[in-house]
């Protein structure tokens, strides 16, 4: 058996993480030879872990925390070139990539669930210099999603991103992009853009039900400037996952893109709902680069 390291952030998850730890330990003891346990302290931490545990030779890397950690794990190992399997036990608010590969969201369920898991492909994206697995997203929307204080997390759970989001939707600020998708462009006026990895999106499963972690495609949903009444019909759409057939959106399915700004606005990104790079944006899919811990298909959990 190999070694793993196991990145843990004490503050996720209402500071529990540290009650999973032992029970952590002890599953991946079954699984690996040595485990290296490290907490993150600070913002970079999880990058710097898994990237020095991926160069070591370490078999996998997993994490407990939320997406913010899942995020730094997977640039960690993006950087090191993917040369070490991911696992995570979910943590956070809203667990958009656990929801996408049915990962559970409860912490017990998740530790017990990787005695039997498999390892599956699963596409990651580049913007920038920075790696994502869920969504990049810009406009009114994502600025107020990503200013949700923890407070408000803590209390509201993925409610808190919803009523955030709502409330911008009266405050549409537009911007005029320049689009260049698989050789096409175009250009938009819009108070909302996003690039979406997969089905899940601030916990709504069924945003974009067609998207599969490892079908090498991305999704780009570009919001036509409208009402307040046209924003709440596709916010409808949006909840019956319906929205690649919405009339209020511009909806491309691509591999690789450039995205900027032409009105000389400056606007900052939110990536797996953290800060991101500011425009000019170089987007790209990396198809079945990392291989990700996940359950094993109910025919093969039945024997």
């Amino acid at each position: 058996m190999g070694d793993c390291t196991l990145i843990v952030n004490p503050s996720s998850g209402g500071e529990k993480a540290p009650e999973y730890l032992e029970q952590m330990t002890e599953q991946l003891r079954k699984l690996f030879g040595q485990i290296n346990v490290k907490e993150t302290e600070k913002q970079g931490d999880a990058i710097r872990f898994a990237y020095e545990s991926a160069n070591q030779g370490h078999q996998a890397v997993f994490c407990m925390g939320g997406d913010g950690t899942v995020n730094e794990t997977i640039n960690g190992l993006a950087a090191a070139g993917g040369k070490a399997a991911f696992g995570f036990i979910p943590l956070g608010t809203v667990n958009d990539l656990a929801r996408a590969i049915s990962i559970p969201l409860d912490p017990v369920e998740a530790i017990r669930m990787l005695g039997s898991a498999v390892l599956v492909d699963l596409d990651i994206g580049k913007v920038n210099d920075r790696h994502f697995v869920s969504n990049v997203a810009a406009g009114a929307i994502p600025e107020a999603v990503g200013a949700v204080s923890i407070e408000k997390k803590t209390k509201y759970g993925p409610l808190a991103y919803f009523i955030e989001g709502g409330k911008a939707l009266a405050d549409q600020t537009v911007h005029r992009f320049r689009i260049t998708v698989d050789g096409e462009t175009f250009t938009q006026e819009s108070p909302l853009l996003l690039i979406a990895l997969t089905n899940s999106l601030a916990s709504f499963e069924s945003f974009m039900p067609e998207a599969q972690v490892d079908d090498g495609k991305m999704r780009l949903v570009v919001l036509k400037e409208s009402s307040l009444l046209d924003s709440l019909t596709l916010l409808a759409q949006v909840l019956r996952g319906e929205i690649k057939a919405s009339e209020s959106v511009i909806y491309r399915s691509f591999k690789r893109a450039t995205i900027g700004l032409e009105d000389g606005d400056s606007l900052i990104t939110n990536v797996d709902g953290d800060e991101g790079p500011a425009f000019p944006l170089e987007i790209a899919i990396l198809p079945s680069f990392l291989k990700v811990y996940a359950p094993a298909p109910l025919h093969e959990q039945r024997g």
